[in-house]
Formats: structure tokens, C-alpha cells, sequence
């Protein structure tokens, strides 16, 4: 089975686990500061981004740029987006965009990581 990897340079890896941890995700493997974060399937890998800051690298000239992946928002589908706003909030993660149902027939809240990658957290409507 094939699959697309995002991998997230990051600045502070063990501040980006403590909050992807906080979204239900578990460090699946860990080598240095590379590592695969998973949550009900979805794998996600996070990078420090120490040799791309000391270059040379494709993002070195913008690497120091906030917030990182402008542009890109990264979708998880989960089963119950509810409790998981609970949670969010009662953790004080960065909700940029509160808890709403869409046009599309999702409910859907997001976050910004500690690097500020957009996250969106979605379930489908009942009955979608």
C-alpha cells in the first residue's frame, strides 16, 4: 500500500510531540529528532530542523519565516471532533478557528502546531 508522508520541520521536536500528544497522537518511532507520530492510522513525521537552518538546504533561506507551511493545511479525520475540541481548549492549545459545522457536511475546528502548521481537525456531519 503506498502513502504520502508530511514531514514537519520543526525548531523544538520535544515541544512539537508534547502537542500533537495533546491531539491523540503517540510517537510510533524516534530516531534523534526524526520521528513518526500515528493517531488511529494517520502517521505524520516530524523533523529538527537544525541541518536545514545550518544549510545548505532547499529551505534555508526561509526556514526562519513564521508562521512555517503558510499555505498548507494539514486535515485529520477523526471519529468524535467533539471531545476532541473539549480537550483541545481544556489544554489551551492554539485554536485559530473555533468548532463549526461546514457547507460540505463536516464539523471541523483548527489549531496551529507550536511551529505554527495549520491543523484541521474534522468528523462528518451525523448522516452525511
Amino acid at each position: 500500500m503506498r502513502s504520502i508522508v508530511v514531514e514537519l520541520f520543526v525548531s523544538d521536536v520535544e515541544q512539537s510531540i508534547a502537542f500533537y500528544r495533546a491531539l491523540g497522537f503517540r510517537v510510533a518511532k524516534r530516531w534523534g529528532d526524526w520521528l513518526i507520530l500515528e493517531r488511529d492510522g494517520v502517521k505524520l513525521t516530524l523533523q529538527g530542523d537544525s541541518h536545514a537552518v545550518a544549510g545548505p538546504h532547499y529551505f534555508t533561506p526561509h526556514i526562519g519565516r513564521q508562521p512555517r507551511g503558510t499555505g498548507v493545511e494539514i486535515v485529520v479525520q477523526v471519529d468524535d471532533v467533539e471531545s476532541l475540541y473539549a480537550d483541545a481548549q481544556a489544554r489551551g492549545l492554539n485554536i485559530v478557528k473555533p468548532i463549526q459545522d461546514r457547507d460540505w457536511g463536516a464539523r471541523d475546528f483548527r489549531v496551529a502546531d507550536p511551529a505554527g502548521y495549520f491543523v484541521r481537525l474534522t468528523s462528518p456531519l451525523r448522516g452525511e
